[in-house]
C-alpha cells in the first residue's frame, strides 16, 4: 500500500472518530457534518471526499469506535493466563466501559434507534453484524483456548461459537433493558449471576479431573 492511500485511511478514520464524539454527545439525528468537520479540523467539503452521506459517516465511525473497544479489551486479557479469569475480565471490561462512561449508553441507545429506522439498508446492516461478530470472535477465542488447557469442557468450536453467540447476545439484550426500563435493576449483579450459572452450569469448569470427569482433548 502506497503512503498516500495509508495517509487517506488514516484521515477517513480520523474523521470517523471525530463523528463517534459528535454523535454520542447529540445523537445520530441531531448531529450535523459541519460539526464534524469542526471537530475533525478539517471543512464540510472534506468530508464528503471521504463518505458520501452521512449515514456512511455514521456506518464507519460505529465500526472505528467497535474496533478500538475490542482491541483495548484484548489487550487487557491477553495477560491473562487462567481462560475463567480471562472470561470474566473480558465481560467486565465490556460493562464497565458501558457504566462508567455516560456517553456509551447513549451512544448505544442512538444505534439502537437508527438501526431500527434503517433495517432495509444491507450496508448498515453489514456494519451491525461486523459489530456483533468482532466480540463472539473474541469470546470464542477464550473458550477454545479454555478447552486446549483442560478448563473447558465443550466438544467442538462449534460449541464455542455457539455458547459465545449467546453470551454476546445476552450482554447486548440486557444493557439495552437496562437503558430502556430506567436502569430499573442493577446491570452488574445480573450479569454475575449470569457468568457463575454459565461457567458452572454449562462450561463445566475442571476442577479436579482424577475424580471421574475426563480431560477434553481440546479442540482442533
Amino acid at each position: 500500500m502506497s503512503p498516500r492511500a495509508v495517509d487517506k485511511e488514516q484521515k477517513r478514520r480520523m474523521i470517523a472518530a471525530a463523528a463517534m464524539t459528535v454523535f454520542s454527545e447529540r445523537g445520530f439525528e441531531a448531529s450535523s457534518m459541519r460539526e464534524v468537520a469542526d471537530i475533525a479540523g478539517v471543512g464540510k467539503g472534506t468530508i464528503y471526499e471521504y463518505f458520501h452521506s452521512k449515514e456512511e459517516l455514521i456506518a464507519t465511525s460505529i465500526q472505528v469506535w467497535m474496533e478500538q473497544m475490542i482491541t483495548e479489551v484484548e489487550s487487557m486479557v491477553g495477560a491473562i493466563e487462567d481462560p475463567v479469569e480471562k472470561l470474566r475480565t473480558y465481560v467486565n471490561a465490556m460493562l464497565d466501559g458501558f457504566l462508567n462512561d455516560e456517553r456509551i449508553p447513549r451512544l448505544i441507545l442512538s444505534i439502537f434507534q437508527f438501526f431500527l429506522t434503517r433495517l432495509h439498508n444491507t450496508s448498515l446492516g453489514k456494519v451491525l453484524q461486523s459489530m456483533f461478530s468482532t466480540g463472539v470472535n473474541s469470546i470464542t477465542g477464550i473458550l477454545v483456548e479454555g478447552v486446549d488447557r483442560g478448563v473447558f469442557n465443550l466438544q467442538d468450536r462449534g460449541e464455542a461459537r455457539i455458547i459465545a453467540t449467546n453470551l454476546a447476545a445476552f450482554l447486548d439484550g440486557l444493557c439495552i433493558d437496562y437503558l430502556v426500563t430506567g436502569r430499573s435493576f442493577d446491570l452488574q449483579e445480573q450479569v454475575d449471576h449470569y457468568m457463575e450459572y454459565l461457567l458452572k452450569g454449562h462450561l463445566k469448569r475442571i476442577e479436579n479431573p482424577e475424580a471421574g470427569i475426563q480431560k477434553p482433548e481440546g479442540i482442533r
